[in-house]
């Protein structure tokens, strides 16, 4: 083990929180440097007039294996801070994705089937799309955003699903998020069987409405 030192951390979001875990748990001498008011980066709770808001992602995927992992490792008991359920992507009035137990690929078929309010070409075009996305085994180019992988299926699944899961996951905007890492996110969390997907915070149930806001708690 190497000798103690003097460690700097810039930032105190997930990033900064982490390494700054894991420098400690080496042994070092930590020193955690954030501009802001608070911890936590994007993930941050913030005042919205008399509202506290949670600025940060809307479902905790079990896929988040690292995510969790340091969670446990700071103490959080998992099982009583979080509750597990079948993703579930839902609309005020009920309609929206919902997957079942079982095989992952069946569940996300038979979802999108019967995802009401889609006409046969719009459910058609995301299945043979996730399709193509397996087949490429879940890569794309390192540049190119959400926006730009979607853009070629219908308005209906990507106002409706795509770009409602890209802010719920990563937090960003499917105008700017990666895609490399939204594909990563659906074979995680979609396509990778039992544990991969589930999380969310306990008595709250998060739906998703039209733009401008494509989620609320």
């Amino acid at each position: 083990m190497a000798a103690s030192k003097r460690v700097a951390v810039i930032g105190g979001g997930w990033a900064g929180l982490a390494a700054a875990v894991e420098a400690t748990r080496h042994g070092h001498r930590v020193t955690l440097y954030e501009m802001a008011p608070q911890l936590g980066g994007r993930a941050r709770q913030v005042d919205f007039g008399d509202a506290v808001l949670d600025n940060g992602q809307h479902i905790l995927i079990g896929a988040y294996s690292e995510t969790l992992s340091l969670m446990r490792l700071v103490g959080v008991d998992i099982e009583q801070a979080l509750l597990r359920t079948p993703l579930r992507i839902t609309y005020p009035d009920g309609a929206g994705l919902q997957l079942n137990a079982g095989s992952p690929i069946v569940a996300f078929a038979s979802a999108v089937l019967r995802y009401p309010g889609w006409r046969w070409r719009e459910k058609l075009a995301l299945l043979t799309t996730a399709t193509r996305w397996a087949i490429q085994r879940f890569e794309c180019a390192p540049s190119s955003t959400v926006a730009q992988l979607t853009a070629h299926l219908p308005i209906a699944v990507r106002d409706e699903l795509l770009d409602p899961l890209c802010v719920a996951a990563l937090n960003t905007p499917a105008s700017q998020a990666s895609a490399a890492v939204f594909l990563r996110v659906l074979k995680d969390a979609l396509f990778s069987g039992p544990g991969s997907t589930g999380w969310r915070r306990p008595a709250q149930e998060f739906t998703c409405r039209p733009a401008p806001i494509p989620w609320s708690e």
